[in-house]
């Protein structure tokens, strides 16, 4: 089926649209940046609490390191944009298709391990295949959310089995993220006062423990 052709009787046909496309691809490059500069953030902030002063050279680092993320973050927004209108997924009663820019493959309906809703402006269905008897290769669908015919293939792949339910992240852990990030960049800074009067090896490794924390609180979102 080419754009524009209407699906037969019993298939549904999902492609996420421009606009919505744009807006996941741009939701999407915005928290990888985030996630990428948080963290230096906070390091510096730790850092000056300690009473190190900056010098040229590090400004230049953390410069170029920022131009790094920004660069990254275009390049990854122009890639995600074009595979999220490049996607194409059709569902019938015997199995899902799935068609992107590189590749097209398709999950029987008895193949089926498992469906997954995954809740967020992010999230999405997604379907696993069981490994191939042969090769034990296993197949993933992902359907983005944002798409005008979403429903309808939610409710056809619900036909095939009860369709599991996770959520990115639930309110208690996001309100804890939350809060935790919050705590560190605006409170952790005025503890280290403690810590420089005892010993800098000591502060210095809270700014390092700090820092692993924190990058694995953002690589967990």
């Amino acid at each position: 089926m080419g754009p524009g052709q209407r699906a037969p009787e019993g298939v549904v046909r999902y492609q996420l649209g421009d606009a919505a496309a744009r807006l996941r691809a741009r939701v999407a490059t915005a928290v990888g940046a985030a996630t990428s500069l948080a963290p230096v953030v906070l390091a510096i902030v730790l850092l000056r609490r300690l009473g190190w002063a900056p010098t040229a050279a590090f400004w230049a680092v953390v410069v170029a390191l920022a131009a790094l993320v920004a660069v990254r973050a275009l390049v990854g927004h122009s890639t995600a944009l074009r595979r999220l209108r490049a996607l194409v997924v059709t569902v019938s009663g015997e199995d899902i298709r799935v068609e992107t820019a590189r590749e097209s493959y398709v999950i029987e309906r008895p193949r089926v391990a498992r469906i997954v809703e995954i809740d967020g402006a992010l999230g999405g269905l997604r379907v696993d295949s069981e490994p191939d008897p042969r090769t034990g290769t296993t197949y993933v669908a992902n359907v983005p959310r944002g798409g005008p015919t979403f429903g309808e293939v939610r409710e056809a792949l619900e036909r095939w089995r009860p369709i599991e339910r996770r959520g990115r992240r639930g309110p208690a852990v996001r309100f804890a993220v939350g809060a935790i990030v919050v705590a560190a960049i605006f409170f952790v800074p005025f503890l280290m006062d403690d810590f420089v009067g005892r010993s800098k090896l000591v502060a210095a490794g809270l700014v390092v423990g700090m820092w692993v924390v924190m990058r694995g609180v953002l690589r967990g979102r």
